[in-house]
């Protein structure tokens, strides 16, 4: 077992005392650099599999909800580079508006969709993102139930 773990860079979980591994085994595992996770109680080894496992598990992206925002007018700008621009003058009506957000040191981006008249208009799997989320002239991270913005 120990060579095998060594050879795919894996941990050894054992349970009870059926698990519980002899010194030669101990000093394999040792000088192979094995970890071997020895638990007593089921749901601690479960907590264990699980804590070591989530770093070689893909992550996996939840859609959630954090505010909604009426759109108040759209006004149409020129950026520094010279390019027509549209931007999206909001009222925050619930939540907060991010323009990302941060996860475990990872900045996550945030998403938008558009609905006209309660039906999807934005386009069904698209993801808008923000390149901009401003309160009046300054750049804002995060805008408040009640206050304006625009998106761009």
């Amino acid at each position: 077992d120990v060579v095998m773990a060594r050879e795919a860079d894996a941990a050894i979980f054992t349970f009870g005392q059926v698990g519980t591994a002899d010194k030669e085994t101990k000093a394999q595992a040792i000088t192979d650099q094995v970890s071997i996770r020895s638990h007593d109680i089921i749901y601690r080894l479960l907590e264990d599999a699980k804590d070591y496992f989530k770093n070689y598990l893909p992550v996996k992206l939840v859609d959630k909800i954090h505010g909604k925002a009426n759109v108040q007018a759209v006004f149409d700008v020129t950026d520094s580079k010279k390019n027509a621009v549209s931007i999206a003058g909001l009222r925050v009506t619930e939540g907060h508006l991010y323009k990302e957000k941060s996860a475990d040191d990872t900045k996550l981006p945030c998403y938008y969709r558009v609905y006209r008249q309660g039906k999807l208009f934005s386009g069904d799997g698209v993801n808008l993102s923000a390149s901009s989320l401003r309160k009046g002239k300054d750049d804002a991270d995060s805008v408040r139930n009640g206050e304006e913005c625009g998106l761009g």
